[in-house]
């Protein structure tokens, strides 16, 4: 029995923990955004929408390609992890047709920069942030929640 729980705990303790929590510090960084041009995680930044697959994505494109001018989005970092498309899917077809939004959102090709962030299937993560210090984090999961999140945050 002892060397059940030994074993249990030494399997659950090479999982990683995958959180964003108040008070982290976030690491900043810099990669690209669908134009090729330098998307940064810095301490200027306010706000980190993520979008980890396909369904939470779609929610919020939908919303932003509608209404992101009305909202400044300049110290807020739009990203997604597109790390799990097939690289010629993303180059001939998914960045062409991310060209055409109208914001800018950074690509993480490689899952590496986005990797301890917080998954669920469905659901946008919006983390605050202050000088790289986070100090909220809400799920977005719904075209509604997305909406309401805007009019509210960006007024």
């Amino acid at each position: 029995m002892k060397m059940a729980i030994h074993l249990i705990f030494f399997i659950l303790a090479g999982i990683p923990a995958f959180a964003v929590q108040s008070g982290d510090i976030l690491p900043s960084f810099k990669i690209q955004n669908q134009f090729e041009e330098p998307a940064e995680l810095n301490a200027e930044t306010k706000w980190i929408i993520f979008s980890s697959d396909m369904k939470a994505a779609k929610i919020l494109t939908e919303y932003l390609n509608e209404n992101a001018k009305n909202f400044d989005l300049s110290k807020t970092l739009i990203i997604s992890d597109i790390s799990k498309m097939p690289a010629l899917v993303s180059k001939m077809f998914a960045i062409p047709k991310m060209k055409k939004y109208n914001f800018k959102l950074a690509l993480d090709k490689e899952g590496d920069v986005t990797k301890a962030w917080p998954r669920q299937e469905g659901t946008i993560l919006v983390i605050k942030v202050d000088q790289l210090k986070v100090e909220s984090t809400e799920n977005l999961t719904t075209a509604e929640t997305v909406s309401s999140f805007f009019k509210e945050k960006f007024k």
